[in-house]
């Protein structure tokens, strides 16, 4: 017996519109968050946003903990993209942190998802913790995974000591409390990456 055909509805298929509810709801995720913090993403505040009946919240996540950190992921996702786009083939640390920044600045939603929220959500924390390393090795052009042991652990140090030098860095700039370029901050942030896993030393220049 072959198997069965979907059915279709308007032209897509049953799991063609809940991913598209789904695509909804992380955008309504998007928008709240971005600008009320986790406290904003409630399952009724998604549906309403989304313009969906809350029997589809149900559909693609369990609770709003599952959405939060889809939205963090879709967020994060786009910036590595943007990252990994500006950089090219062979990562250059200077002009992904630079792409990194522009992405900031054009959408302050982007900057209190990705590093305000997770100074206060312990959800977003510990998520950020296990992304990281991935993130910073990507920066660096090391393979993701394969480190023995003792590799792996410095890793992960490295990556949440610059984890905090670096978001404390781009929320001062962004805020207007460090008055310096974007080519400036760029320049220093990209010395910190190097100094910490490359074992260069920061340039005084």
């Amino acid at each position: 017996m072959g198997e069965r055909t979907p059915r279709l509805w308007r032209g897509q298929t049953h799991d063609d519109r809940a991913q598209a509810r789904r695509t909804q709801l992380i955008e309504a995720g998007v928008e709240l968050m971005g600008t009320g913090g986790t406290a904003a993403v409630t399952m009724r505040a998604a549906c309403r946003h989304a313009g969906l009946s809350l029997r589809y919240f149900y559909e693609s996540f369990t609770d709003t903990d599952e959405l939060t950190l889809a939205v963090y992921d879709q967020c994060n996702a786009d910036l590595l993209a943007v990252m990994v786009g500006v950089a090219g083939r062979t990562p250059s640390i200077n002009a992904a942190l630079d792409g990194a920044a522009a992405h900031f600045e054009e959408d302050p939603r982007r900057l209190r998802i990705l590093l305000r929220e997770p100074q206060s959500s312990s959800l977003l924390a510990d998520h950020r913790a296990a992304v990281l390393p991935g993130l910073l090795s990507m920066l660096v052009g090391q393979p993701e995974g394969g480190d023995p042991a003792p590799v792996a652990a410095a890793r992960a140090m490295s990556a949440s000591a610059l984890s905090g030098a670096l978001t404390a860095l781009i929320l001062d700039w962004a805020d207007g409390r460090l008055h310096v370029s974007r080519a400036e901050l760029v320049t220093f942030a990209a010395g910190l990456v190097r100094a910490e896993l490359t074992g260069a030393k920061p340039s005084k220049s």
